[in-house]
């Protein structure tokens, strides 16, 4: 009958049941919340599913599963508190934080302002959410610039922050989901015959009481879905708020270095009509690998694996054109003709082509990877990594042949961002050869000197990024000096506590490791290009220090780092070899602690965007809110 559908789950009998505070009553409770909702973002209608409490009563006949009505208005709040309780512990420990905002927009045209918060804690990187609260429509300018100051005093780091990342874009996903490798886009046309999803089982759930829109009065209602451009009205207001919330800070924005290169290679990508035919034969026969059985057991006979592209990631269909080249090209092709697909077989010209394309953005696609790390410094790959793919496409330039173009746009557009940081860097960039546009939104952001200095305090780089780059002598001479002056500076001013302090002389008598000359044959590529191989060839050659002037203990700390032979980038993290260190470690935990890229804060949309699937399209704002928070600190927590 369908009235038994709607009869209440019957549950134990009366007696045999926990009681609430039962130990077995919480710890399962807590379970429920903690392992299912949270961290495996199950929705909140579970618990009330007839099938689950049958399921829960066959595990524990005694205990009581709690209703979702419960879970919202009382244990999911309650888990909320006591989590902002300890991230503001936290906060307390951490002597200094650099902070990554973004603002993100769901399938109901909601916006939400996230903010992540990242400390060098103990020798650890820590990286946590401190805020994620929705925006009012046309109000979204003036609630950012409140919530951020409303958060920064609610967690005591106003005088703490040190940095601020902020993506390229008022809105992210708008800017970049469409940064696709010509060639690659009928890779992502869904045929009818594949596999679409199993987001089904849940189609009527609501994971909120209902929509929280009353909770606000009415002037503070949404306005964002009213038209298209209110949409570009609000992402203006959000920019502008940024600008102001800038001015007169002592915390700078830095932009986000993973994105500036999307817009590099997106650059790039629009010169390859000379090859795009390679790359569509390329494209198709990656699908092939994961839509045909046939062509996938032939792969695996020959021990090879063909990565799934992302449209979102360029990164990773440049990795999909980067394996198939390393599949011997006849035996592919051998493959291809019998599986009856000849017309994709590679010939010379196709794989040449496709040579010089991977060779050109190959260490464009490792600088992305590697500054989006979270457990080990990434604000220090940035110039370095710059350094090398400038010197790198200069090379390119001289030798390409089908890739002219690409290789022209690339360098122009590096330039056009990258030149304030390059031109920090001792590099005449009017004299290479290519005409560019200075993009002032980024060029003067990446002369920020902490660009310069980060690469010496992480011990993978110290000043061996300089001496071993194909800077002239006097260049790295020059350039050297210019990053210890800045570090002698900084470390000054960290032990002062003051900005009124007189500089002295900060040139430092040291032992300078001696500066090598690079040979010719360091521009001929053998092997697969590694971003920082030159470093690699240099880690045994360094001199042990003369006696240094004991009158500037910050001198001698300098020198005798450089000359260190611990080579690992937490040298001055750790507390077992930064004891050595006091104020060159005090820098480091400062400093450090800067994210390259705003990956952490759109993690947290992309769990957001996971707990607000289309399914569950009517969760609250304060339910999403809540969940997301627990989730994004679950480690923490």
């Amino acid at each position: 009958k369908i009235t038994t559908h709607f009869q209440k789950p019957k549950h134990s009998p009366i007696g045999q049941s926990y009681g609430s505070n039962h130990s077995r009553q919480v710890e399962l409770s807590a379970a429920i919340v903690n392992d299912l909702i949270i961290s495996l973002g199950l929705p909140l209608s579970i618990v009330d599913r007839s099938a689950f409490i049958n399921f829960m009563s066959k595990v524990d006949p005694k205990f009581t599963v709690t209703s979702r009505r419960t879970l919202t208005r009382k244990t999911i709040p309650i888990l909320y508190e006591q989590m902002k309780n300890r991230l503001k512990m936290l906060c307390t420990t951490a002597t200094f934080l650099s902070l990554t905002l973004d603002v993100w927009t769901d399938r109901r045209m909601r916006s939400f302002f996230a903010v992540s918060a990242h400390a060098i804690v103990d020798g650890n990187f820590r990286s946590f959410v401190v805020c994620f609260t929705p925006l009012w429509g046309s109000h979204s300018s003036s609630l950012l610039l409140e919530k951020y100051e409303e958060i920064v005093s609610a967690f005591g780091i106003k005088d703490k922050v040190i940095r601020l990342v902020t993506d390229n874009a008022a809105n992210n996903i708008s800017a970049f989901q469409d940064i696709i490798i010509p060639g690659f886009e009928q890779y992502f046309i869904q045929d009818e015959n594949e596999y679409t999803s199993d987001e089904n089982d849940d189609i009527q759930a609501n994971d909120g009481d209902i929509s929280d829109e009353y909770e606000y009065p009415p002037e503070q209602l949404s306005t964002t879905t009213s038209s298209p451009n209110t949409d570009l009205t609000s992402e203006d207001l959000i920019q502008e708020s940024l600008k102001r919330l800038m001015e007169n800070n002592e915390a700078f924005r830095i932009p986000c270095f993973a994105h500036t290169i999307q817009l590099v290679v997106k650059d790039g990508l629009k010169q390859c009509q000379s090859i795009i035919y390679a790359l569509e034969k390329v494209s198709a026969i990656a699908k092939l690998a994961h839509t045909s059985t046939k062509f996938a057991e032939r792969l695996d006979a020959m021990k090879v694996s063909i990565p799934r592209a992302v449209i979102t990631r360029w990164n990773s269909q440049f990795l999909t054109v980067e394996r198939i080249l390393t599949i011997p090209s006849i035996e592919l092709n051998e493959t291809l003709v019998q599986l009856k697909y000849k017309h994709l077989c590679l010939n010379a010209r196709d794989l040449s082509m496709l040579q010089e394309f991977v060779s050109l953005l190959s260490l464009l696609a490792q600088a992305t990877t590697a500054t989006q790390r979270q457990k080990t410094p990434s604000i220090s790959f940035v110039a370095p990594s710059i350094l090398a793919i400038y010197f790198d496409l200069l090379n390119e330039k001289k030798h390409v042949q089908h890739t002219t173009t690409i290789c022209d746009a690339l360098l122009c557009s590096l330039i056009s961002r990258f030149g304030g940081l390059l031109e920090q860097m001792e590099i005449d960039v009017t004299g290479v050869g290519v005409n560019f546009q200075i993009n002032k939104k980024f060029y003067d952001l990446y002369k920020d000197p902490v660009f310069l200095f980060t690469p010496f305090l992480d011990g993978m780089f110290k000043v061996r990024w300089i001496t071993e780059s194909l800077l002239d002598d006097s260049s790295k001479e020059r350039l050297c000096e210019k990053v210890k002056k800045l570090v002698f500076d900084h470390c000054l001013l960290i032990d002062h506590g003051t900005l009124d302090v007189q500089l002295v002389d900060p040139t430092v008598t040291e032992s300078r490791q001696e500066v090598q000359g690079t040979s010719s044959s360091s521009l001929t590529m053998v092997k697969r290009k590694c971003l920082f191989g030159n470093i690699e060839h240099d880690l045994t050659q360094i001199k042990k220090p003369k006696t240094v002037d004991s009158f500037n203990y910050i001198k001698e700390e300098i020198c005798r780092y450089i000359n260190d032979d611990d080579n690992s980038n937490m040298v001055l993290i750790n507390s077992t070899t930064s004891h050595s260190y006091k104020t060159l470690a005090k820098l480091a935990v400062k400093y450090l602690c800067i994210p390259a890229t705003s990956a952490a804060v759109e993690r947290v949309f992309s769990q957001s965007g996971f707990l607000f699937r289309s399914h569950r399209a009517r969760m609250s704002r304060k339910t999403l809110k809540q969940l997301t928070l627990l989730k994004c600190n679950d480690g923490i927590v």
